[in-house]
């Protein structure tokens, strides 16, 4: 496998900086950067993979964490090293299987193959070798609640006293906590994506009206914040907080397990119905709504709520960044 260097090019968050980019023009002009992965394993195309992007999307490496860690309990169990010409979509039935058996969750199962159907993508690029059929998988449908919290609800989040709640816990834990529940409240209000809500910053704002270059799909989302926030003056408060900033900025697994223990303390324990496929069954059951809350329950929450306040849907759009109605209608709870 040729060594990825891209020591010379720029690290990057949302732009390059003149003297860098004009350094990278010189050096890559004698001295491209190549990457030929014909010879890599599975594993190591992800690594490459990991290695770029994570210049640009700084938690891409441990949003794939759990998809290394599960191949790798492939290879250990069978005694192999996985190619990428391997993935197809006879891979992808025992895969989801081996991970059902191993009691992962549907949805933990459909990212995994997601992820991998992405890297897989990219890693074609650089002459890695991979099946016409690297693409297709197909994961049983599962019902979940998919949980859109209430403006009173929302209210309740945003006043929950976590010192006095937290009284004996450690310092730095009370500040997570206060961040962690900012963080939540804005993105209800701001009606944006966790990768998004990340690189909230002061540019990102115009008086009264939020736009964000959406990650995901490079869309523009455009939010009157005095027109379509669940409460502006909360979500200027927060803002002024963190000086225009956004509350909290690591990674989703990090931020959803401390906003499941916020919920749960806060008192969100109310059973919602789910059904999971657990070792090839699929299993209804009833859980706490706490465990449902993650952060993309933020944006679902701010859709839903503006659509029960009367807002136009294609509004609504503009401030969501969907592309069409059939993309916001999976956002709207209506029950």
């Amino acid at each position: 496998m040729t060594a990825l260097s891209l020591a010379a090019s720029p690290a990057a968050h949302h732009g390059l900086l003149t003297a860098d980019f004009g350094s990278y023009l010189e050096h890559s002009l004698h001295n491209p950067v190549t990457l030929d992965l014909s010879e890599s394993s599975l594993l190591e195309v992800i690594d490459a993979c990991s290695t770029v992007k994570s210049k640009f999307h700084p938690h891409f490496r441990e949003n794939v964490r759990g998809l290394v860690f599960n191949l790798k309990q492939v290879e250990n169990q069978y005694g192999v090293t996985l190619k990428p010409v391997q993935v197809t979509d006879i891979f992808y039935g025992y895969f989801i299987a081996f991970c059902e058996s191993r009691g992962l969750k549907t949805s933990s199962i459909k990212t995994m193959c997601c992820y991998l159907r992405s890297v897989l993508s990219w890693g074609a690029k650089y002459n890695a070798t991979v099946s016409p059929t690297f693409t297709d998988f197909s994961i049983r449908r599962t019902y979940n609640h998919e949980i859109a919290l209430t403006a009173d609800e929302v209210s309740r989040i945003s006043y929950f006293d976590i010192d006095r709640f937290y009284a004996g816990r450690r310092r730095d834990f009370r500040e997570t906590m206060h961040r962690v529940r900012d963080m939540f409240v804005l993105s209800c209000n701001l009606f944006q994506r966790h990768s998004d809500s990340v690189r909230i910053e002061p540019s990102c704002f115009d008086r009264n009206i939020f736009t964000i270059t959406q990650q995901k799909t490079g869309a523009v989302a455009v939010v009157n914040i005095d027109r379509y926030s669940i409460d502006a003056r909360t979500t200027y408060r927060i803002l002024d907080q963190y000086n225009y900033h956004a509350p909290y900025k690591a990674g989703i697994g990090n931020y959803n397990w401390y906003l499941h223990e916020q919920m749960k303390d806060i008192g969100f324990t109310e059973p919602v119905r789910r059904e999971e496929c657990i070792r090839g069954n699929m299993v209804v059951s009833s859980v706490p709504k706490w465990k449902e809350i993650t952060s993309h329950t933020a944006r679902r929450t701010a859709t839903t709520i503006a659509v029960m306040r009367g807002h136009n849907v294609n509004e609504i759009r503009r401030c969501t960044g969907h592309s069409d109605l059939s993309g916001l209608g999976r956002y709207i709870r209506d029950d």
